[in-house]
């Protein structure tokens, strides 16, 4: 494994980092979960949580769009090299103005959301026919598109902290929106005609929490509240040159997103609650693990490219990319395989019915192929705006648009129906990861690929085996009808049972991850 590591004390760093970020986000996903639970329970699935679901979205994907996305793109590098090369007051002092600048453009930007809801609504819900959901999912996306402000400020944190290495506050910040969601969902509900309504409060709630706890963390790092307008920094001038191409890239890639919310509208009620709840299930992986290596190692290689050490910039990308594989695949196996289980534990109760489960199943099935290929873009994107290069992803970014609409739109009228959409998604997110892999091998040289391609193999023959085992122990018990602590139990047996598998087939095929964790316990 030491020919994959940029060096020990690096990463040992990344991996103590990555660590902390993926411990707070497991606890996040474990409350999400909760969270979840919650909502199929009280709600389950049906045209009222369609709404909810399409309300929600939209807060979510301008935060992705605007704070996650090309914020985030734009600023960490230029931050990062400001932090190297001229040291952290100038670095701090162009937050200050980065900050100033992303407060007025979100004032404005919740202004027009809230006055242009209706119409925002009907574009995300075109297919509803019936119009007191339109009145439902307008009256909940007002509540809740002020999320967007607190969620921002979160993301800009996050860009600060991760720079300075503090990565605990921003990881752990969706715990606390899980628990304003909780918090709606079990008591603030019971104060509305219209329960869905205190949901929402709680994603305000929850917002709030996130940006109080990041207060401290920032005080600590430094940094100091100053309004501040100076659009002719150079810093900000250059943050502004890579905004561009960064804000068309998230675009495409939310409309990719927003067009699989609009045909599934067109699609039986239920719907768009299938693959919100399927989703959530991928994006535990995704979460916990792939985003959270991402957020880490962001920071790490706009380091290396500003010192331009190119070298140690394709170890740390191969080293990452094996890291994140190792987890991704016997992940997308096991959801493949034994997704129903999983689904029957954590959805299968109250007003969410075994038909719910299948249709929410058919849809993890084909969202669960993807995982691969998004774990290897998540990690593969970042090295392009390491480099400061924000054009190569967005023809990718463009290229997956394409792809996943004509797809998505002939797939969902056969018999997959809105599964159909998920496959779509699949399918275009591997050609764009395909095609961004190819052009990062042009743009910095030959990347280790054989190396990867091996390793990938050797897990993926471990994750079969532990298939095999963890289905045997899955036969055990009817699915629909055991009760629940039953369903838990035999769920924690699988789970337990195929990761003792996994880890010994890859220790028995020499895999350098599983090698690496061995040395690591025994020491």
């Amino acid at each position: 494994m030491s020919t994959y590591f940029v060096s020990q004390t690096s990463m040992n760093s990344i991996i103590r980092s990555t660590g902390i970020v993926a411990l707070a986000t497991l606890a996040s996903r474990i409350l999400g979960f909760l969270r979840d639970m919650l909502m199929a329970s009280f709600f389950g699935a049906s045209g009222t949580t369609d709404a909810f679901f399409v309300a929600f979205k939209i807060p979510n994907l301008f935060r992705r769009f605007v704070a996650e996305g090309a914020l985030t793109i734009s600023f960490i590098p230029v931050y990062t090299e400001y932090l190297v090369n001229k040291g952290r007051d100038e670095a701090l002092e162009l937050a200050q103005k980065t900050l100033t600048l992303q407060i007025v453009a979100l004032i404005f930007l919740i202004g027009l959301g809230e006055y242009f809801s209706p119409e925002i609504v009907k574009l995300f819900a075109i297919g509803f026919k019936d119009p007191s959901l339109l009145s439902l999912a307008t009256d909940l996306n007002m509540i809740m598109f002020p999320y967007l402000f607190f969620v921002s400020l979160v993301a800009f944190a996050m860009g600060v902290l991760n720079s300075h290495k503090y990565f605990f506050a921003p990881s752990f910040a969706p715990v606390l929106l899980n628990v304003g969601i909780i918090t709606g969902i079990i008591f603030l509900s019971r104060f509305f005609d219209q329960p869905l309504h205190g949901v929402a409060i709680g994603v305000l709630l929850g917002g709030l929490l996130q940006v109080i706890l990041q207060i401290p963390y920032m005080i600590r790092a430094g940094f100091k509240m100053k309004i501040s307008f100076d659009f002719n920094h150079p810093g900000m001038r250059r943050i502004f040159r890579m905004l561009g191409p960064a804000l068309y890239g998230m675009a495409i890639y939310q409309i990719n997103s927003l067009i699989i919310t609009i045909l599934a509208s067109f699609k039986e009620k239920g719907s768009i609650s299938y693959l919100y709840y399927s989703d959530r299930l991928t994006e535990l992986v995704l979460g916990v693990f792939i985003v959270s290596i991402g957020n880490v190692i962001l920071p790490e290689m706009s380091k290396l490219t500003a010192t331009d050490d190119l070298d140690k910039l394709k170890k740390l990308y191969i080293q990452s990319m094996s890291g994140a594989l190792f987890l991704a695949v016997p992940a997308t196996v096991a959801l493949m395989g034994l997704g129903y289980p999983v689904i029957s534990v954590i959805y299968l109760h109250g007003k969410f019915t075994p038909f719910d489960a299948e249709m929410t199943q058919l849809a993890l099935f084909y969202a669960s192929l993807g995982i691969t290929a998004v774990s290897m873009l998540r990690l593969t994107t970042p090295t392009f705006y390491s480099l400061k290069d924000t054009v190569t992803p967005v023809i990718g970014a463009t290229m997956a648009l394409v792809s996943n609409t004509v797809l998505g739109y002939f797939l969902m009228d056969t018999g997959l129906k809105h599964a159909g959409l998920m496959l779509a998604l699949s399918i275009s997110t591997t050609l764009q990861v395909v095609f961004l892999m190819i052009m990062l091998r042009r743009k910095i040289g030959r990347l280790g690929l054989k190396k990867l391609f091996i390793a990938t193999m050797k897990f993926l023959a471990a994750s079969l085996v532990m298939l095999l085992v963890c289905h045997f122990i899955a036969r055990l018990i009817d699915w629909d009808s055991a009760r629940l602590w039953l369903r838990a139990l035999v769920l924690m047996a699988i789970v337990t049972a195929g990761g003792l598998v996994y880890a010994l087939s890859c220790f028995i095929l020499k895999v350098e991850e599983m090698q690496y964790v061995y040395r690591r316990l025994k020491r």
